[in-house]
């Protein structure tokens, strides 16, 4: 299996491929890096499930553009399955939401396409595509007509972190400030399970819905929930990870998915001084994997404390299990 987080701008686009199937999640923000992924498959091959975790823009506009592509071509046989928690409804007038209207009129006219808008209702079930299998964690109730903001949540005007200490962000390491409500809080938490490894995909999910998905989880499968791999939620945000997450999990590598973003300052530094003090085992080398190089070097973290702290800082989009 392999696992490629393109480079879709400031916004999050997985592509999931094996023995000619093919999975992938959200579109980013940047549109060609999925369309050019989509015009390399094979004539033979199809796309399998998509799935869009939410209507943030970051993640749904890719989608957008890929499903209009893929009519225009008249290959909408090539789409076959649709997981995206929204109306089907070809007028929605009553969300103010552009992006998620824009996808839904699109995917009524997709004919014969298997829509769940209610990934709820999957939860518990492992659903199989070819050697992958694919658990929902969240969202665990029907978020498909719920009141949707006329903007995605905004995070306010806030501060890079990319210039200070990271043995001073250590020092001080909270969870005080943390990302709440709003279409993060209805974002799909997937894992996949492949030949006996594990890989988290949470795309943008806030930390309290997350660990009460991973709580859940663990609560029926055991805890820990061991992870090969994990892609840290909202682009490597700090106010998406916490200490009561990293209670549930047992990983050791992380990928941060996003180009640099200067009106948001992601990355964050601190996210990985949240790693450091969380994971909390220095006997154990932490890797963190960026799909863009300027990320990784907007950070500045030098060879000297990824020693000092056993951290392994890489720039790596592409993943085989």
């Amino acid at each position: 299996m392999r696992i490629e987080f393109l480079q879709a701008g400031t916004g999050d686009s997985i592509w999931i491929s094996h023995n000619k199937n093919n999975i992938v999640l959200d579109g980013g923000k940047t549109v060609a890096a999925i369309l050019d992924r989509y015009k390399q498959m094979p004539k033979d091959e199809n796309i399998d499930l998509l799935v869009v975790t939410h209507i943030d823009s970051d993640h749904i506009a890719g989608v957008i553009a890929l499903v209009d592509y893929i009519q225009a071509q008249g290959e909408t046989e090539r789409l076959k399955q649709i997981w995206f928690n929204y109306p089907k409804k070809e007028k929605n007038g009553e969300y103010s939401v552009m992006e998620g209207n824009t996808l839904s009129d699109s995917l009524c006219k997709v004919e014969g396409l298997k829509w769940c808008n209610n990934t709820s209702e999957l939860i518990g079930k492992r659903i199989d595509v070819d050697a992958i299998r694919i658990s929902i964690l969240a969202p665990d109730h029907d978020v498909a007509e719920e009141f949707k903001p006329k903007k995605p949540d905004e995070l306010g005007v806030r501060r890079d972190d990319w210039n200070a200490e990271l043995k001073s962000l250590i020092e001080y390491v909270d969870d005080e400030d943390l990302d709440e409500d709003g279409p993060n809080s209805q974002s799909i938490v997937a894992l996949l399970e492949f030949d006996g490894k594990k890989i988290l995909l949470p795309g943008d999910c806030t930390p309290k819905e997350l660990y009460k998905a991973l709580h859940t989880y663990n609560g029926v499968y055991g805890t820990p929930l061991e992870l090969d791999l994990m892609k840290l939620p909202h682009h490597g945000s700090k106010r998406n990870i916490t200490r009561s997450i990293f209670s549930e999990i047992e990983c050791k590598k992380f990928v941060i998915s996003t180009n640099v973003n200067r009106r948001y300052c992601f990355p964050h530094k601190e996210a990985i001084a949240k790693i450091i003090c969380y994971r909390n085992k220095l006997d154990e080398r932490d890797e963190i994997y960026f799909n863009y190089r300027e990320s990784l070097n907007i950070l500045g973290i030098t060879e000297e404390e990824q020693n000092n702290y056993n951290i392994k800082l890489e720039v790596c989009n592409e993943f085989n299990f």
